[in-house]
């Protein structure tokens, strides 16, 4: 058994029925190459803001939440054809005032063409089916439940599953898009990496609250373990192929960890968009990446309010929550799904 002096176990402050706040896939979001880590200053070290301007007057959180709600198995006479899953799952935003001069309101979308609630059946192996309505005999059990019918030619189990989630994903896409064009003057935070809607949305952040890649070498990584609470790193671009999708990111410590916790506990990635031309709007990232941390540790949880604070963002608890209201109980879905393929058996 090998012992060394420095190595020591951290605890991670996440209940354990969600994903670790760390957690580092084999496959790297970015190849170090693709780094420019060098774009705002050289000698990096932790930056407190001495500004807290921001030139927007409104913020849009965004969100999803998404459910399984049954498992299914597409059959003929002879043999099992494909897998399945029901699920279904929801996005949504809040508003909220910069200055917090105002209660935060839940946005309804409906006004612009958007569904808040969607209920798909998600089929493996190319297969699809008609989509298929639960109808329930009392009016104010969720009503008419309508579910639309996805194929995707993955022949895995689990592809099923994460075809749910990609619909999901591109739904909290569109509504970012329809956003930046109908509120320009908000600033719009998407909890997650930030949605592929190109550059020139450039009212559109996101907010990483997991960390399932370093892009950073070893040296720039201590100075990020270093940073107090308050402070953010330099920013770094990251660039691919497509130069509409290159971004500023920077780390932000919302809280210092306990001496018992993980290096990276209170930490998040913000994603700003750099464009095609970078070097232009660094300027206006550098002011953007201040304000953000001054602002967001305002609306951080602490770890009676959510179990993965100081990450999870009071807005985003609070949307998830109603999200998942509007989705309906999940025990009532399920029976409906039941009495459904129940009288689907009996015809």
């Amino acid at each position: 058994m090998l012992s060394f002096s420095s190595v020591k176990l951290r605890l991670d402050p996440w209940a354990t029925e969600y994903d670790t706040a760390f957690h580092v896939e084999d496959s790297l979001e970015f190849s170090r190459a693709s780094i420019d880590a060098g774009i705002e200053m050289l000698d990096w070290q932790g930056i407190k803001p001495k500004s807290e301007v921001l030139s927007f007057n409104e913020i849009l959180f965004i969100d999803g939440s998404r459910r399984t709600e049954a498992r299914v198995l597409l059959e003929d006479d002879l043999k099992q054809l494909a897998f399945g899953a029901i699920g279904t799952f929801g996005v949504g935003v809040v508003s909220c005032c910069p200055k917090l001069s105002r209660v935060a309101k839940f946005v309804e979308l409906e006004p612009l063409g958007f569904s808040s609630i969607r209920r798909l059946c998600s089929l493996s192996s190319g297969y699809s089916l008609p989509g298929f309505d639960l109808v329930s005999k009392f009016k104010h059990h969720l009503g008419s439940l309508s579910y639309m019918v996805e194929a995707t030619d993955k022949k895995e189990a689990d592809a099923v599953v994460r075809q749910l989630q990609f619909k999901m994903l591109e739904a909290e896409r569109q509504l970012a898009s329809r956003l930046s064009s109908e509120f320009p003057d908000a600033l719009i935070i998407a909890d997650g990496p930030r949605p592929k809607i190109g550059g020139q949305a450039e009212n559109v952040v996101g907010y990483v609250k997991t960390m399932h890649a370093f892009p950073l070498g070893e040296e720039h990584l201590v100075s990020v373990r270093e940073l107090e609470e308050g402070q953010r790193s330099p920013l770094y671009l990251v660039s691919n192929n497509d130069k509409s999708q290159q971004l500023f990111e920077f780390f932000l410590r919302l809280r210092d960890p306990r001496p018992w916790l993980y290096s990276f506990a209170g930490m998040v990635r913000l994603q700003l968009p750099a464009g095609s031309k970078p070097e232009e709007r660094l300027p206006e990232a550098i002011a953007l990446a201040d304000a953000l941390t001054f602002l967001l540790p305002k609306f951080a949880t602490k770890q009676h309010q959510d179990p993965r604070a100081p990450q999870q963002l009071l807005p985003i608890r609070a949307l998830e929550t109603e999200l998942k209201r509007r989705m309906g109980n999940s025990q009532m879905v399920r029976r409906r799904l039941t009495e459904y393929f129940s009288q689907s058996t009996d015809e």
